[in-house]
């Protein structure tokens, strides 16, 4: 009679670990992945040129027009982008500079491999997003070109 009460308290304490084990899973899976998913999702994107020319009744020649302002304001902002990455780069220099004024001989080395790791699994992570890091280099979606 004990055993079989050894048994369902076995039994019972592995079907209760199953449970938890397959709702750790699927609450990752589909709560915490599905917020950064959200959150992307819920940007705003502009308008394509197409569904502008639909909803406002453009004629060619407006079409014609508006994509040539696109192409030439793409310029600037491809010259904007690089302008705020290099602002940015100084920024971050100068940061570190305060920081290392702070640290020991030993935590810049600490701080300094940690800044590299990360720098690491970023280049890691654009592997295999490239869309993210390569957004002003590709040129204009399909749709943005005639």
């Amino acid at each position: 009679m004990k055993t079989k009460y050894k048994f369902l308290v076995a039994l019972t304490l592995l079907v209760v670990f199953g449970l938890g084990v397959a709702a750790g899973v699927l609450g990752e899976r589909y709560v915490v992945h599905n917020s950064a998913r959200r959150a992307a999702a819920a940007r705003p994107h502009l308008p394509s040129p197409e569904s502008w020319a639909k909803e406002l009744g453009l004629t060619q020649d407006q079409q014609d027009r508006i994509h040539e302002i696109f192409k030439k304001n793409d310029e600037r902002m491809k010259a904007y982008r690089a302008d705020s990455h290099a602002r940015l780069d100084e920024l971050r220099k100068m940061l570190k500079k305060e920081i290392d004024a702070v640290l020991t001989p030993e935590q810049k080395l600490k701080n300094d491999e940690m800044i590299r790791r990360f720098e690491e699994r970023r280049k890691k992570e654009a592997e295999r997003n490239p869309s993210r890091e390569r957004r002003e280099q590709d040129p204009p979606p399909a749709d943005r070109e005639k």
